[in-house]
């Protein structure tokens, strides 16, 4: 249950940044829902990791957004586009996850 509840309020952290920047976000022309999936695999990878096991990791969300909705090839895709740190999603993602873990909301 405590696992459970961190990946939650986890989650609730990186969507409420991402809420309060998405103005500026989108006067920047980001890819609002790139940047929520690279985000919700990243959230989801580093808490099954930490696990060390995927079972209750199926039907997780964020945002609207639900991990069954991405498939695989999305999923490779956007892991890869967000490990190069090269788009500006991806820095974006890179940021907000720094900014999580230095801050508490």
């Amino acid at each position: 249950m405590q696992m459970v509840t961190t990946t939650m309020v986890n989650s609730q952290k990186l969507w409420m940044v991402v809420k309060r920047m998405e103005p500026h976000l989108i006067r920047n022309q980001a890819n609002m829902e790139k940047l929520l999936k690279m985000l919700m695999i990243h959230d989801v990878s580093s808490e099954s990791a930490k696990r060390e096991t995927t079972q209750q990791q199926d039907g997780s969300s964020f945002c609207g957004l639900r991990i069954d909705d991405v498939s695989n090839y999305d999923i490779k895709e956007l892991w890869s586009e967000f490990e190069s740190n090269e788009t500006y999603e991806a820095k974006v993602a890179h940021a907000i996850i720094r900014l999580i873990d230095q801050i508490e909301i």
